[in-house]
């Protein structure tokens, strides 16, 4: 859209303009890129294919026009237009990038909101302002001293004449800066409506007394706030203490936390947007000093996270209606405090300012306002809590940062009760430290117990730590010790104690899922009296349940636990966790009514936390939930959710994130994302190296999830490698009819598929089937998951009769299971539509093939060529019907999708059977067509 200027201003290059979309900013006159208010270097092409696409934005521009209007007259080689697009895509940064759309076989597009404003030479300050001249409109104020001063603004403190009250005045003469002066005029209204009922929030808050933009010059008339925080930081700061800086940073954290209550993001928080001076006497105020009133100012760069609040105050949108979108950024903040996203493009956030507080707050500890934070800035604080705060802010990943402010703030004032839980931890570390070296005597004989019972330690650990809240950590420390007494000795008793062959009668062939099923009954009995040390243990073993795949206990141990906590009114994390154990049992078990509903209430449960908590409680367990349901386009952006809040909140306890970045591999690889599987594995990889004991299992379990992505790329001895690698170490640790066992062999039988190895496949495929039936039953969406999978080799095999066996079984139980139009049924009824359309059966093949979704199957298997199987489908099922006509480009279209790259592959069965129909149809009389 176009916008005009506030002010008609000449312009000597008439038809320049200057371009607003995202976070970029296109300057014609200058010829010039900003991202984030910052400029941006790239070469002349790439910014004349940005002007052309910005003259025509929402329109499809071709590649011939853009060839012709940017390199007229000039020999151009293969590929300088997408050279020039991906320079310039790659100069917007990855947000502003997604605006420019590549539309297959024609050109590109410019889409998104275009603010376009006419451009010529800046205007010169018609100010003439001076120190003791009165404020223009304002007779009984007169200028005191310049405060400030930028092109198109000026900034000045003014005092009456009688009563001597200062006031600040900020000028504007031009289009940006008036601009930037309706939208702080806009958004201190705002807070001052949303937060008119909280008696003193806007204490925190310069606010803004009257404005004048119906003249020039025009102006906000502000409140006095006293020093910027910079100025006054030369003078006082170095007479605070660490704890008086604490409290100084918080007036300043909790008054952005109360603008981000209420929609309102600042964008631009550093020292100099923060005004300090004394307090008047008895003037006290809730979470400020005693002697600093400390507020928040210039609101000019900011932006509503929810346009529609100004509506719902009824609040005009000063300064947001030349754009139409008031969510558009004009600017982006100061570059030392600036977020690294948005440097990139990205649209600021909550946590772009929680990172400039970061900032703000390194640099009040260190006494350094002036400097960055560079390389090294941790020996500047000597509390590693801080440093642990200060990290929690400012790290470079949105995923890993603080999702709020408040999450900060908690920090910092529970400092003291962290600190003593830290020194409890570490007492729970040393016990749990004897207990492994109890571990160890019986490493000999049972190398597994090692890495199950530690992995038990760490977790109940975990779990009470989690459980800890700072208003509770002092009282509950002896409590804590007193349970970890009592988990060591049923460690030392009911799990080393009971490994003795002679006690379970197993002789060394004893596992830990007999270890662990022996000594669950006598949890009840050990700890009747103690029904939170039961709770936790009970947690464990359902945790350890679910990582070898005893589901059914896992699912029981979770609800007793769940119980537990409830009766004894236990909230926090520890009962989250438990949830989400919960949901993961019931959705293996293929339970999907039941572990939906535990999902909605782990979802209630979690809302009121910041995000990354939220995620780590909730995201994984909807992952698991989609991955049983072979949603996997679903699964992907909870699992990256899930890894990321548990990079930031449970960075030393490793292990769930391991399961989930497997499962990542696995579920990328069926979105055909290969090479981004293959990324995590491979780095997965490579850290299992350094983790001792349990490196080996975790490089197996990685290797086997990267197997399948080089079987979808055609590397089949890549991908058999990988799984004869790991299938040795994984049977061994846990045990052949493991989940993770039956992939390998799944898998092993996908190999042999890829390399139309089909009686290999065959035999893999029917023990794969008969593992699971046996240990999963009848109700389990894997058992008929595997017969659909034992009926592919027939097919390919020509032995229709059989195929259809195998597949109506899997078929009409996936059906029972998970619904006629879910991703695994769909990709056996395809199959079963092929074996029917072989076998003569054409009303049942066409009546099943009616139900067949492209795109639902692609979200299962993604490869491209669902449509083109479908296509082939029909195509035969119209050529038996006696339909040539309209066979025929059916039939064409899928053989050309479906040709093989190579003359060495001989392409699958379906594809086989078109190419013959079309050898048919074009007079080969071999054909059976």
């Amino acid at each position: 859209m176009t916008n005009q200027p506030l002010k008609p201003n000449p312009a000597p290059n008439p038809g320049t303009y200057c371009y607003r979309f995202g976070t970029a900013e296109f300057n014609e006159a200058r010829f010039e890129l900003k991202v984030a208010g910052l400029v941006v270097e790239t070469e002349r092409r790439a910014l004349e294919v940005l002007a052309y696409l910005l003259r025509h934005a929402g329109e499809v521009v071709t590649k011939d026009e853009l060839l012709r209007e940017v390199w007229a007259g000039r020999i151009t080689v293969d590929k300088v237009l997408p050279n020039a697009v991906n320079k310039l895509r790659k100069a917007l940064g990855e947000a502003n990038a997604q605006l420019i759309s590549t539309q297959a076989r024609l050109g590109y597009r410019l889409d998104g909101t275009v603010q376009r404003t006419a451009v010529g030479q800046p205007l010169k300050s018609e100010f003439a302002l001076k120190k003791g001249d009165a404020v223009p409109f304002r007779s009984n104020f007169l200028l005191q001293s310049l405060l400030s001063k930028r092109t198109g603004g000026e900034v000045w403190l003014a005092e009456h004449r009688s009563t001597h009250e200062r006031r600040v005045y900020k000028f504007a003469d031009d289009g940006t800066r008036l601009r930037a002066l309706k939208r702080e005029a806009t958004l201190n209204r705002v807070l001052q409506e949303s937060l008119d009922e909280q008696s003193g929030a806007m204490a925190g808050f310069v606010e803004i007394i009257d404005w004048n933009f119906e003249a020039a010059p025009f102006f906000l008339e502000c409140q006095f706030g006293g020093q910027n925080l910079s100025d006054w930081a030369d003078q006082q700061l170095a007479g605070l203490d660490i704890e008086q800086r604490i409290l100084l940073f918080l007036n300043i954290a909790d008054a952005v936390a109360l603008a981000h209550s209420v929609g309102v993001l600042h964008k631009d928080l550093k020292p100099a947007n923060v005004v300090i001076m004394p307090r008047e006497p008895n003037a006290g105020m809730p979470n400020l000093s005693a002697h600093w009133q400390v507020r928040l100012t210039d609101f000019g760069s900011g932006r509503l996270l929810n346009p529609e609040r100004l509506e719902q105050l009824g609040i005009s949108k000063l300064g947001m209606t030349v754009t139409q979108n008031i969510a558009v950024d004009d600017s982006s903040g100061t570059p030392l405090y600036l977020a690294p996203e948005v440097f990139a493009g990205i649209t600021p956030t909550i946590q772009s300012d929680v990172y400039a507080l970061g900032v703000i707050f390194y640099q009040l500890l260190s006494g350094r306002l002036h400097q960055p934070m560079a390389p090294g800035w941790e020996q500047d604080i000597s509390d590693p809590i801080l440093r642990a705060d200060i990290q929690a802010a400012t790290n470079g990943q949105p995923a890993r940062r603080l999702g709020s402010v408040q999450e900060l703030t908690h920090r910092l004032r529970s400092r003291e009760a962290r600190s003593q839980a830290a020194m409890m931890q570490t007492s729970q570390a040393e016990q749990a430290q004897r207990a492994q070296h109890a571990l160890a005597l019986t490493q000999a004989r049972r190398p597994y117990l090692v890495a199950f019972v530690s992995a038990l330690l760490l977790s109940v650990a975990g779990l009470f730590y989690l459980q800890q809240t700072a208003a509770r950590a002092r009282d509950q420390a002896q409590t804590a010790l007193a349970q970890a007494t009592a988990l060591n000795r049923f460690i030392q008793e009911d799990l080393i104690g009971r490994s003795n062959p002679l006690l379970l009668a197993n002789g060394q062939s004893t596992q830990i899922k007999d270890l662990l099923l022996a000594a669950r009954p006598r949890i009840a009995e050990r700890y009747q009296k103690q029904p939170l040390t039961q709770a936790a243990l009970r947690a464990s073993l359902a945790q350890l349940f679910l990582s070898i795949d005893l589901l059914p206990e896992a699912e029981s141990e979770a609800r007793a636990a769940l119980a537990l906590y409830r009766q004894n009114a236990v909230q926090g994390d520890a009962v989250l966790a438990m949830q989400s154990a919960l949901v993961r049992a019931l959705a293996r078990q293929s339970k999907f009514e039941l572990a939906k509903a535990e999902l909605l209430a782990l979802d209630q449960a979690a809302a009121g936390l910041p995000k990354l908590r939220a995620d780590l409680a909730s995201a994984g367990a909807w992952a698991s939930y989609h991955i049983a349901r072979a949603e996997f386009e679903l699964a992907v952006p909870k699992l990256r959710a899930a890894i990321g809040a548990s990079e930031t909140l449970d960075a030393d306890n490793p292990v769930p994130r391991d399961w989930l970045r497997l499962d990542l591999i696995s579920a990328l690889t069926a979105m055909d994302e290969s090479k981004k599987a293959q990324a995590v594995g491979t780095q997965v990889v490579l850290e299992a190296k350094l983790r001792g004991s349990s490196g080996p299992l975790l490089a197996a379990l990685a290797k086997a999830a990267m197997a399948r992505s080089y079987s979808y790329t055609g590397d089949a001895k890549q991908a058999e490698a990988l799984l004869l690698a790991a299938k040795p170490v994984i049977d061994a640790q846990l045990g052949r009819n493991h989940a993770r066992s039956l992939t390998i062999v799944t898998e092993l039988m996908s190999v042999a598929f890829r390399s139309y190895d089909y009686p290999k496949a065959l035999i893999y495929a029917e023990q794969a089937h008969q593992t699971i039936r046996e240990s999963r039953g009848d109700d389990h969406i894997g058992t008929w998951v595997t017969m659909g999978n034992w009926g592919r080799p027939y097919y390919e095999l020509a032995n229709y009769s059989q195929a259809k066996a195998k597949l109506a079984q899997a078929h009409q139980n996936l059906q029972r299971l998970t619904g006629p139009l879910s991703a695994n049924t769909q990709d056996v009824a395809f199959l079963l539509v092929l074996t029917e359309i072989a076998l003569g059966e054409l009303d049942s093949a066409q009546a099943r093939l009616q139900l067949l979704d492209a795109k639902v199957l692609e979200s299962f298997r993604g490869h491209g060529m669902w449509q083109a199987g479908l296509d082939g489908a029909r195509g035969l099922i119209l050529l038996a019907q006696g339909d040539r006509t309209a066979a025929l480009p059916l039939l064409e279209t899928a053989e050309k999708a479906m040709r093989p790259e190579t003359t060495d592959d001989p392409g699958d069965r379906l594809y086989l059977n078109v190419r013959e129909a079309l050898a048919g149809l074009r007079g080969d009389s071999n054909s059976k067509y």
